[in-house]
């Protein structure tokens, strides 16, 4: 799918798991070098995505609109390499940052009560699924069939459904497979794949 963004905005921030300078002062005070594993891969993604969202709230206080790239994970090799990313540093999170030139309308989000579980994790029956996701069928295949491209793609394919847009057109498994193995191969060139 194209994302025009990439090209529009006039900034594109990238934010990376980064272990590189700890890996540096470590070494630096000989003392174990423990963190080239998918453990610290994890954390530093999660610390690097908390980052992005703080940078989003902030820019959308001062008027700043952006678009999350789901790709950024998916094409941390080949960001990597533009970037010239050191050993130790991958990037997980990115996002086209400006002042907006339309008010865009919110997209569909599943509702609270299908997200939010209390106490303990409550697996929802097909009738509750079915009532969780009705709305986002609804409003996101209207929005899809709303770009001739898309429009066109759908209606030229088998899908009946908006669960079947993501997984035949838009994330297939096969895509997944393929992004899962290149995101593995960069995690283990850039030193977080250790588990001896």
């Amino acid at each position: 799918m194209k994302q025009n963004m990439v090209v529009d905005a006039p900034v594109l921030l990238t934010f990376c798991a980064d272990f590189r300078r700890m890996r540096k002062w470590l070494k630096q005070s000989d003392a174990p070098l423990n963190f080239d594993n998918f453990m610290s891969f994890m954390i530093a993604a999660i610390d690097a995505t908390l980052v992005s969202q703080n940078v989003a709230i902030a820019a959308e206080a001062k008027g700043l609109g952006l678009c999350y790239m789901g790709s950024t994970l998916a094409n941390c090799d080949k960001i990597g390499e533009i970037l010239e990313l050191p050993e130790g540093v991958v990037p997980v999170v990115g996002y086209s940052l400006g002042y907006p030139a339309e008010n865009s309308e919110i997209r569909d989000r599943l509702p609270m009560d299908g997200l939010v579980h209390h106490e303990v994790y409550q697996d929802q029956d097909d009738a509750t699924i079915e009532a969780i996701y009705k709305q986002r069928e609804t409003d996101g295949w209207a929005r899809y069939m709303s770009y001739p491209d898309l429009k066109k793609m759908i209606e030229e394919s088998d899908v009946e459904n908006l669960a079947q847009v993501y997984t035949k057109l838009k994330y297939t498994r096969e895509s997944h497979v393929d992004f899962s193995k290149s995101v593995l191969s960069y995690l283990e060139k850039q030193g977080f794949m250790n588990h001896d």
